[in-house]
């Protein structure tokens, strides 16, 4: 996604099958779990979420897609990125003998075809295996019962006898009509820099969120605005135990939010990409990776930001357990963004939203994640 493009070759070589079989499995196949207030609809080709809308509202947030032609050329015979998927392995681009050996952008997992485990009216099972990578990931999805509020649990395996350096990434994208010039981000992040001033010292030209400043342009971003004409990945740490991100459609009186845990993923990258003037594609991005290059890079010198790494070590057999969740909630009219979340575990989610009228509250009971 935010590198150059090098070709393709085999994805699933590994697995014994061909690509001419690979193919007629490659169909979309949309999952959906539903309650009486939402509907969640889950593509088995590539596992990634591509709807998540109030049944009364008929609004997609994570309406954003590409076609395979705007793949990068590795990726171009896989599942196109789309809405809300995972990238597992590495954030972006493989190296230059990763990519000749087939690998693609963002790891196997979201290029090939799920398997559905099982799944019921607002629950579901689903796993995939990504041999290029030595990976086996397995999702567990629950849609409350009777809110538009979703948990997810990923179990990530390395299949191999050998540890890896990896990364795990929920690359959430939101498009219009959702997305907007009007559209608002907020967060409870903290500092951070932007990825093409990121390396080799991402503390040379870091910032306190939500303001950047971008050293090409020479010129200072709002990050929770979307009215800008640079298009750009600002990426940052926490401070709070829980990290989370909402984006406001204030056109169609909808908000949309994420939140996990910050030993988990401990970074946030926003990405703000326009055509033609119009902002296109919003990434709400979070994970374990801060600074998108690959890992002879990471490796080279000193990547941590404020002592945050940009990789984890993942062990031979070894298995990684991370959880998040997410809501979308209709909000009133003179809503101009969210003020706090605060989280009451196995009780409350406490929403403030910033109001003409003055801070207003919104709440949604809540599991732990």
């Amino acid at each position: 996604m935010h590198s150059p493009f090098h070709k393709q070759l085999f994805v699933w070589i590994l697995l014994g099958l061909s690509w001419a079989i690979c193919k007629v499995q490659a169909a979309s196949e949309v999952i959906y779990l539903e309650n009486k207030e939402a509907r969640l609809g889950i593509d088995l080709w590539g596992g990634s979420f591509v709807e998540f809308k109030l049944k009364d509202s008929g609004v997609n947030p994570l309406s954003w897609k590409l076609t395979a032609a705007q793949m990068p050329a590795n990726n171009q015979a896989g599942a196109p990125f789309a809405g809300h998927f995972l990238c597992l392995g590495r954030w972006g681009q493989p190296t230059e003998g990763e990519m000749a050996a087939g690998l693609p952008h963002n790891g196997q997992a979201t290029n090939t075809l799920w398997t559905l485990g099982g799944a019921k009216s607002n629950a579901l099972k689903m796993h995939n295996e990504a041999p290029m990578d030595g990976m086996h990931v397995e999702r567990h999805v629950k849609l409350d019962a009777d809110q538009p509020l979703f948990y997810v649990t990923e179990s990530v395996t390395n299949t191999t006898s050998v540890g890896r350096l990896n990364n795990i990434v929920q690359h959430v994208t939101v498009g219009p009509p959702f997305l907007s010039k009007q559209t608002i981000i907020d967060s409870n992040a903290d500092e951070g820099f932007l990825q093409k001033q990121s390396y080799p010292d991402p503390h040379a030209h870091a910032y306190h969120w939500p303001t950047a400043y971008s050293v090409e342009e020479r010129q200072v971003i709002d990050l929770r605005s979307s009215d800008t004409p640079i298009n750009y990945v600002s990426t940052h740490i926490y401070r709070d135990p829980y990290g989370w991100i909402t984006a406001l459609s204030p056109e169609n009186g909808l908000l949309l939010g994420y939140l996990w845990k910050t030993d988990e993923y401990p970074w946030a990258n926003i990405w703000h990409h326009n055509e033609d003037g119009q902002p296109v594609a919003k990434g709400l991005e979070f994970g374990t990776t801060g600074i998108g290059r690959p890992y002879q890079d990471l490796l080279a010198t000193d990547t941590r930001f404020h002592g945050v790494s940009s990789f984890h070590f993942l062990d031979a057999g070894e298995t990684l357990k991370k959880s998040f969740a997410a809501f979308l909630i209709e909000v009133p009219e003179g809503t101009k963004g969210v003020r706090s979340i605060e989280v009451v575990p196995n009780k409350q989610l406490i929403i403030t939203l910033i109001h003409t009228d003055g801070n207003i509250t919104q709440t949604l009971n809540f599991k732990s994640i």
